[in-house]
């Protein structure tokens, strides 16, 4: 059927890992390298999205030239996939949209599936530990970790800033962390550009106050946890009395 939803571990156990999803008419393959080390990360990441620690995040393919961004859209996991052009010079994305409860339900039973065909093989559980191998005790805790979660507690939703704020930088794009400076009444926002301006994924900060039109910094930032740091910093300054002339107001 077409909305079934379906997965598949494919793992070579010192060089790559693939992962290919199905549901809704859609088919996405998540291609990691260093299996040892990604299959965890990957496990970690979508179990931060499920408890709504973030909404939104992006995860590479360690190797690969792939980056994925995926962002929790009411029920719905959306996954933006970003590779380039042949020459390297073009970005090319493919968009997903899955219910994520589904999509994550079906990973756990992938997973297990795997697990179950390495037994019969004779290859599981491992005779001798070994911290770089694709069913290392890490692996295994990371995944029955992510197993127990999805299947113990309901998706957690963050309340998105633009339901409040009604905030539309960037052609209504979402902005998905704020931080105030209450003494001089300027709030700061994070947004995701990567479809407005560059194309490669960016994070840029504004802020806005009484007063004050909604004005982006000029520093275009390739990771988030760079553009929060630069948040509090600004609010730090803002704070201690000389964060106006940093941001030239």
């Amino acid at each position: 059927m077409e909305n079934q939803y379906t997965c598949n571990f494919d793992i070579d156990k010192y060089r790559d890992v693939r992962i290919k999803s199905n549901g809704d008419g859609q088919e996405l393959e998540f291609t990691f390298m260093v299996p040892f080390v990604s299959i965890p990360h990957f496990f970690e990441v979508l179990l931060q999205l499920w408890t709504g620690k973030v909404n939104k995040t992006k995860i590479d393919g360690y190797g690969f030239a792939v980056t994925y961004y995926l962002t929790v859209e009411e029920k719905n996991l959306c996954v933006e996939r970003l590779t380039s052009s042949e020459d390297g010079r073009k970005p090319i994305f493919r968009n997903y949209k899955f219910d994520f409860e589904r999509f994550a339900k079906e990973l756990d039973k992938g997973f297990s599936e795997y697990l179950q065909e390495q037994r019969n093989k004779g290859l599981f559980p491992l005779e001798v530990e070994e911290y770089s191998h694709h069913l290392s005790k890490e692996v295994i805790e990371s995944y029955e970790e992510f197993s127990t979660i999805i299947n113990e507690s309901e998706l957690s939703m963050i309340r998105p800033v633009e339901a409040e704020k009604g905030n539309t930088l960037l052609d209504e794009s979402l902005a998905f962390f704020l931080l105030n400076s209450e003494k001089e009444g300027i709030e700061f926002l994070l947004k995701n550009d990567y479809k407005k301006v560059n194309g490669l994924g960016y994070f840029v900060v504004s802020f806005h106050g009484e007063g004050l039109e909604e004005t982006v910094l000029q520093t275009v930032f390739e990771d988030v946890e760079d553009a929060v740091n630069c948040m509090e910093l600004l609010v730090q300054s803002l704070d201690n009395g000389y964060g106006r002339d940093i941001l030239g107001i």
